[in-house]
């Protein structure tokens, strides 16, 4: 397995991003959408959904929130 397949559905890449509004750090799949923390190893399984997440925080669903970090 590469270190960006996704643990959760084994088919997606795994990167991390930026939440402009928040300025947080996570790692999310761009297939399932499985969100990690930014520092998480990944090797435990999700907890939570991007969707899920930015919707706890009050934040709208849309990826233009999210920068890509390289």
């Amino acid at each position: 397995m590469e270190s960006n397949e996704c643990t959760e559905c084994d088919w997606g890449t795994v990167a991390r991003y930026r939440v402009t509004a928040t300025q947080e750090i996570v790692q999310f799949c761009d297939e399932c959408e499985a969100v990690w923390d930014a520092e998480e190893d990944r090797t435990s399984p999700s907890v939570t959904t991007i969707e899920q997440f930015l919707t706890v925080r009050g934040l709208p669903l849309l990826r233009s929130g999210l920068v890509p970090l390289v």
